[in-house]
């Protein structure tokens, strides 16, 4: 087939980049992006007919809305009454069908029954556009559905469904669902008569369909054999300089020089617990520590792919720090007492400044440990929220969205091996490292004749909760999130809500209780301090959202499905809960957003889903599990990868930027902060690692704790469900801050 150009018109979906990555990757084109209101077009019907004139054909992607709204569908609406010298081929993706549709003489209806992330059968014609398909497994992503009439298509049998032409004999069905019974056969794919418009309901790209690939292979024979017969007068050709650049510019060298890393080793034959390697350290010097620790049980990593390493940093007075406000756009660099930079930014210059100050620090060359020394920290809800255009909710303006450390002095456990590494990026630092060397080794020492030391007892604490949500309040956000979810707004909305704790007993102590009741892959303590503004945190964070390896292996892992864990749950009986159609559509919507989120970053290629919904198992819970990867080309542009997929999607739903507005206001504008944000590493080697902020307590200056907790909305809840989900979620946190010392041993 030869070779082509062809035009993707963007309706702000999360499911978008994987449309166009499907297109480049199974045909002979070249593919240009733009959005649904684009400005060069909105207003001025001719200018876009002269621009899609220049594609041999048009993608009118998905998206949030309904067809016959002017914000919905925008420029998809021209696509339709183009004189005909000037039609362009179509094919349209859900949002686009229905627009279609709708231009022919269709109606746009809600489905009794709103069908997000369902994979079902389709029956097709074997014809057109299907010749050849064979079996078609449908991803559904929609809340309206395409009518060819008046008529009740349940009453229909199955020889009438396709020759429904009474009321639209322009539009002739290529292919149904009648898998649902409540809803009765629905449409899912059409072609225009006699001029080169198709569309599919369903969506081709998502990891569940099938057949995508012939579907669009027929689609371009088909648009090729058109163009060929009925050749488009074209203007004269428009300069590329509206067009957006590639940059494939190799990664420049840095302009710094290289750090060096020292290090030692120490062998645990009777490893000591990292809490008390974090006592000896705190004890020892007079530094912050920080713990980003992966959870042990009965002695081996609770999640070994994941959770190998516990890392422990260490910072002073002298340590430089980064932070930025969401609301008042400023961008503070200290060291110390210093301030170094002090200026208002947007967001991308945040990300370019951490990529800064990494480069600054790179080291050559370490053990085989995935953290050197680096920056550490946090970035909120609220500062992910400003890398999609949504405007967060008023938060504190002296209070960081974005807040990381630098750590030059590490010690990390390499919990597989039995070693510990003890690691500095400090020039001429050998006295700390032999110093604190030899106090490992006495730790050592005595933890072989003696363990751990228990918690503090004998205490009164008096914690209670100061503020929490109402199951009424909270089952009517649901019935609210699903009201958008059948107007087809959205496909999914993550609700959270938050409840305050007030408890004077001191964070560390508070970290060992809940790292013991329930260890996790990511569990973090973190202690920030700058400017009269302190930070605590305490998590125990079961997932990751994002980390690269220094050689550019990116690698997401989404958790949407949880099963409470109890005397009568089983793994099986866990298994066949998170297997229902809910549970799956949660977790399949999230897999395709981040492939999306993914494949828009510049540089990646070959994204895959090497794990597809594996249940995996913790202390309190079962949860279901995916994992995406794709490879960056050039390793040290991974931060892009952060950049373009904040917030995290299993907080969000899809599509995450109309799902986040409407969150907003759902949620009465509160800020989540910390929760749903993410926190861990940049290191000075190239990698990074960031887990996604759940399962996690966190407090700003002496105020009471904050303990957010959520679930995935969809069509299928059930609002008590969900508030029941809501409370399994956040009690294993609940119960370590409102536990007195007299109840609690280790």
């Amino acid at each position: 087939m030869p070779q082509g150009k062809v035009l993707f018109i963007d309706a702000y979906d999360s499911f978008s980049n994987n449309i166009t990555a499907l297109l480049k990757e199974h045909l002979p084109v070249t593919v240009e992006t733009i959005k649904i209101d684009d400005p060069r077009f909105v207003l001025n019907d001719d200018a876009f007919r002269d621009f899609s004139s220049e594609f041999d054909a048009v993608v009118a992607g998905p998206g949030p809305g309904h067809p016959a709204e002017a914000r919905d569908v925008g420029l998809i609406a021209k696509l339709w009454n183009s004189p005909e010298d000037r039609v362009v081929p179509v094919l349209g993706i859900c949002l686009g069908f229905q627009s279609l549709g709708l231009a022919f003489g269709a109606n746009v209806a809600r489905l009794k029954e709103p069908r997000h992330g369902l994979v079902t059968s389709v029956t097709h014609c074997d014809g057109d556009v299907f010749a050849g398909v064979g079996v078609v497994k449908a991803t559904q992503y929609h809340s309206l559905h395409v009518r060819l009439g008046d008529h009740d298509e349940r009453a229909m049998d199955s020889r009438n469904l396709w020759n429904l032409r009474i009321c639209c004999p322009e539009l002739v069905p290529l292919a149904w669902d009648d898998s649902d019974g409540r809803n009765g056969p629905i449409l899912m794919a059409l072609r225009h008569c006699s001029k080169p418009f198709w569309g599919v309901q369903y969506h081709p790209e998502s990891i569940c369909s099938t057949s995508g690939q012939r579907l669009l292979t027929n689609w371009w024979r088909a648009v090729c054999e058109w163009n060929a017969l009925h050749p488009r007068k074209l203007v004269e050709s428009r300069s590329d300089s509206g067009r957006p650049s590639l940059d494939t510019t190799p990664e420049p060298e840095s302009m710094f020089a290289r750090r060096e890393l020292h290090w030692s080793t120490v062998k645990l034959d009777e490893a000591p617990d990292v809490a008390d390697i974090v006592e000896m350290l705190r004890d020892a010097t007079a530094c912050e520590v920080s713990l980003l620790e992966s959870g042990v049980r009965n002695g081996r990593p609770v999640n070994p792919e994941t959770g190998r390493f516990s890392i422990i940093c260490l910072r002073d007075e002298t340590s430089l720090q980064v932070r930025w406000s969401a609301n008042k756009k400023n961008l503070t660099v200290s060291q110390g007492t210093n301030v170094l930079e002090n200026r208002s930014a947007p967001i991308s210059e945040v990300f370019s400044c951490l990529q800064a100050i990494t480069d600054q620090h790179r080291a050559n060359d370490g053990p085989d440990t995935p953290f050197w020394g680096g920056l550490v920290g946090f970035m909120s809800y609220e500062a992910g929220l400003e890398t999609i255009d949504v405007k967060p909710a008023r938060t504190d303006t002296v209070r960081p969205d974005v807040w990381f450390a630098m750590t030059e002095r590490s010690v990390v456990v390499d919990h597989v091996e039995g070693l510990v590494y003890v690691q500095s990026i400090r020039h001429e630092d050998k006295t700390w490292l032999s110093s604190t060397v030899e106090k490992l080794r006495q730790l050592v020492t005595r933890h072989s004749v003696t363990l751990s030391a228990p918690a503090e007892r004998g205490t009164t604490v008096n914690a209670h909760v100061v503020a929490g949500p109402g199951k009424n309040d909270y089952c009517a956000k649901v019935r609210e999130c699903q009201s958008h979810l059948r107007a087809g707004s959205s496909y999914e909305l993550c609700l959270t809500d938050q409840t305050l704790v007030q408890s004077p007993t001191d964070p560390w102590t508070l970290y060992r209780r809940l790292r013991q009741a329930n260890p996790a892959p990511f569990g973090a303590f973190m202690s920030m301090v700058a400017e009269g503004v302190s930070m605590d945190a305490i998590g125990s964070s079961p997932e990751r959202f994002l980390s690269w390896s220094r050689d550019g292996r990116c690698q997401f892992r989404p958790i949407k499905g949880t099963v409470k864990k109890g005397p009568s749950m089983t793994r099986a009986k866990a298994e066949e809960i998170l297997s229902s159609a809910k549970e799956q559509a949660e977790n399949l919507m999230i897999v395709d957003l981040i492939r999306h989120d993914l494949s828009g970053v510049q540089g990646i290629q070959d994204v895959h889903v090497p794990k597809l919904m594996v249940v995996e198992e913790y202390e309190t819970v079962y949860q279901l599990v995916s994992v995406i990867e794709g490879q960056h080309n050039y390793p040290g542009r991974c931060i892009d990868a952060l950049a373009r997929s904040l917030p995290p999607g299993s907080m969000t739903g899809a599509p995450k930027k109309r799902s986040c507005e409407l969150l907003s206001e759902i949620e009465a504008g509160k800020p989540r902060g910390l929760y749903s944000g993410v926190l861990g590493y940049f290191d000075v080697g190239g990698g990074a690692d960031f887990s996604v902020v759940i399962r996690t307590a966190f407090r700003w200056d002496d105020e009471p704790w904050r303990v957010g907790a959520g679930g995935a909305v969809t069509a299928l809840s059930r609002p008590e469900d969900e508030w029941e989900e809501m409370l399994t979620k956040r009690q294993s946190v609940l119960d370590v801050l409102l536990a007195s010392p007299e109840t609690w041993s280790e």
